[in-house]
């Protein structure tokens, strides 16, 4: 099985040489892509403390773009450079849980030879403590599709079900001629640029695995430049990921409207909370405008018989008022 880490980094020299050097270690990694998205500081083979062996690693591809595009298009030259037959997306600044060998050992056995789109795991988060789970309604999911740590099918239907986790780019081993057959790529936009992956992924999707061992740990900071405490008019173009699920589910994702209508609720009210205060009330207008542009006849009268509170707090927000 062979398999392709792509890395997309910006401004993060100490977090990509300690992620290099987990990597580096990791013998079931067959290349490992760099793509380096602009940075001032220097993110490349001529880093300052990387450590020799890891240099001299002649599985390390470096890229970098021209200029700062952002990391969905950083990960949209690591999949066009990739030779693996797997890939596996993953930040910077994140890392390997010593779980992440176990999975790969047993995606290496029966279960790679039945050729998987793409395997979900779990991931740790670094706000967690043994008493509080930050994301409980992620719990809640893995739970009620009756996952295990052994990787095994998603069982048919619930496929709606589970893509309402979080939207993340670097929880899935991804099977590479699935993401090139679908064209299934990043939004080349600074924020949110990994909810197209997301979901298109889900819909494309015939054969998904699940395992809830947890290969990794999501480092969350609450302050600094990090593309997760943007406040600025850049959450706007949010919308350009949205209208581009929206229009494929239209098409062929029935079953997945009413998960993605609520997805777009819940987004809306935390990029809302997280914005520059004079960003709210237009970022709120914008939102309205999208859910009428968005849900014609046809896909709200089938949101409503699947989910008629979700259906009254759609129109509550397309009719301006509080959902």
């Amino acid at each position: 099985m062979s398999l392709s880490l792509v890395i997309p980094v910006w401004n993060d020299p100490e977090g990509l040489i300690r992620l290099l050097i987990q990597a580096q270690e990791l013998g079931w990694v067959s290349e490992i892509i760099v793509v380096d998205d602009a940075s001032d500081l220097p993110c490349g083979p001529d880093m300052p403390g990387l450590p020799q062996a890891v240099a001299e690693d002649t599985r390390l591809v470096w890229l970098r773009s021209d200029r700062r595009r952002g990391a969905g298009h950083a990960r949209n030259l690591g999949l066009e450079r990739a030779q693996g037959a797997y890939l596996l997306f993953f930040d910077s600044d994140d890392l390997f849980l010593p779980a992440m060998r176990d999975l790969m050992d047993a995606l290496e056995g029966p279960m790679a030879r039945q050729d998987f789109d793409f395997c979900l795991f779990r991931h740790r988060d670094s706000r967690e403590s043994p008493d509080h789970d930050p994301m409980p309604d992620d719990s809640r999911i893995w739970r009620s599709v009756g996952a295990t740590d052994q990787p095994g099918p998603l069982p048919a239907g619930l496929a709606p079900v589970m893509v309402q986790i979080a939207a993340y780019p670097w929880n899935k081993v991804y099977r590479t001629a699935f993401l090139r057959d679908h064209d299934l790529r990043c939004t080349e936009i600074m924020v949110h640029n990994d909810i197209a992956l997301h979901w298109l992924g889900f819909l494309k999707a015939e054969r998904i695995l699940v395992s809830t061992l947890r290969g990794c740990e999501h480092v969350v900071s609450e302050e600094g430049n990090r593309l997760t405490n943007q406040r600025d008019a850049e959450r706007f173009t949010v919308f350009e990921a949205l209208e581009t699920v929206q229009a494929a589910l239209r098409q062929e994702g029935r079953p997945f409207l009413a998960p993605f209508a609520g997805f777009c609720l819940r987004l809306f009210d935390w990029i809302g909370g997280t914005l520059n205060p004079e960003l709210r009330q237009p970022f709120a207008e914008r939102a309205r405008d999208h859910l009428r542009q968005s849900l014609d006849r046809g896909s709200f009268t089938l949101i409503a018989l699947e989910a008629p509170g979700l259906a009254a707090r759609l129109l509550a927000r397309m009719q301006g008022r509080a959902a």
